[in-house]
């Protein structure tokens, strides 16, 4: 049996809370109708969504699947929409400039309302909600060797009182458990601040690296790492696993700490001989070196779908088409991301 597994960063989130709800409730908006028709296109089994505005209710997810995908490909059976941290306000100043906002540098994670930038999973598969967890509480002093960063004078930027309510996740962590037939495959899903706007002192560049290191420090089964119902330790070391997410990081190029994602990528549980590529990407940027595996218009490989080595792995791909493709334009204007998937054969009871 072949599942495609994909993430895509469909820049969908609005400026304001409810303005997705409402654009999405008609079948008008042009960005949601690219963006459906991307989907459509590669028509993955399990994808995740990152920018895609929380709300409590999850109707602007419904509404999506119902007025904009549900037009194109059969509709998603199961979903999975959570909080997330964006826009929360912290009551702590935490970019340090003097003034205490409920909203931006200063809420838990960057954004202007709470769900902002959020996150949903869209399955064919059901989604085992006792076997999976969620992490949007762990604090980051609570990652082991945690990258905090540091004013100029080697003085700590963030006070014990910042650090006793300020969580890892700018959004969330989340470790889905997805039933395949009888074999259980855990989807671990994360969108990393962008390693940018920030100082000298790089605490997005730092937060994004330790967003990254949470899955190292999972896959290792590290003892420290706490969910949000209080449980303890990582995933199983027999567990099959796909990593997905916008992580905002590369190896090779932008203004991430290499440190974290070449740590994940180096992991012993990680297969990371799949490198999904596209030759839209390569005609994007001709002389620019890695080219060919850049998930993002900004010229990055950003986005990954990473599986654990005992997952065989049939292929994979960057949907970026070449220019004389008709669905070109359409993918340059739906997101600023591309869509990352991989093709996976499961042996199913």
């Amino acid at each position: 049996m072949v599942i495609r597994i994909a993430t895509f960063n469909t820049a969908l989130s609005r400026t304001n809370g409810g303005d997705l709800k409402r654009a999405l409730s008609k079948k008008q908006d042009s960005q949601a109708r690219q963006v459906a028709q991307v989907i459509a296109a590669v028509s993955p089994d399990i994808i995740l969504l990152n920018e895609f505005d929380y709300d409590a209710d999850d109707r602007t997810l419904e509404l999506f699947q119902k007025n904009y995908l549900s037009l194109l490909i059969e509709p998603y059976s199961y979903s999975f929409i959570a909080p997330v941290n964006t826009g929360i306000p912290s009551g702590r100043d935490l970019n340090k400039d003097g003034l205490v906002s409920d909203e931006g540098s200063d809420a838990l994670g960057y954004g202007f309302f709470p769900g902002q930038y959020g996150m949903a999973v869209l399955s064919r598969f059901p989604i085992d909600l006792k076997l999976s967890r969620t992490f949007q509480q762990f604090l980051w002093k609570d990652l082991p060797n945690a990258k905090l960063p540091k004013h100029a004078d080697g003085s700590d930027w963030f006070d014990l009182e910042d650090l006793a309510i300020l969580p890892l996740s700018s959004k969330s962590h989340w470790d889905l458990s997805i039933d395949i037939e009888g074999q259980t495959i855990h989807c671990l899903c994360s969108h990393p601040t962008p390693p940018v706007f920030d100082g000298k002192e790089k605490r997005n560049a730092c937060r994004n690296h330790d967003e990254i290191r949470f899955w190292t420090e999972y896959l290792s089964q590290n003892n420290h790492i706490y969910d949000d119902l209080g449980q303890y330790g990582g995933l199983d070391r027999r567990a099959s696993f796909v990593i997905l997410g916008d992580l905002n990081a590369s190896i090779n190029e932008g203004d991430s700490f290499s440190g974290g994602i070449g740590g994940l990528l180096a992991h012993t549980r990680v297969n990371n001989d799949v490198t999904p590529l596209s030759e839209g990407a390569r005609q994007h940027s001709p002389n620019i070196d890695y080219s060919e595996y850049h998930t993002a218009n900004w010229r990055v490989r950003a986005d990954y779908v990473l599986p654990s080595i005992d997952l065989l792995v049939l292929n994979s791909g960057v949907y970026w088409p070449n220019l004389l493709d008709s669905m070109s334009s359409i993918v340059e204007t739906a997101s600023d991301h591309r869509l990352v998937f991989i093709d996976i054969e499961l042996i199913t009871s």
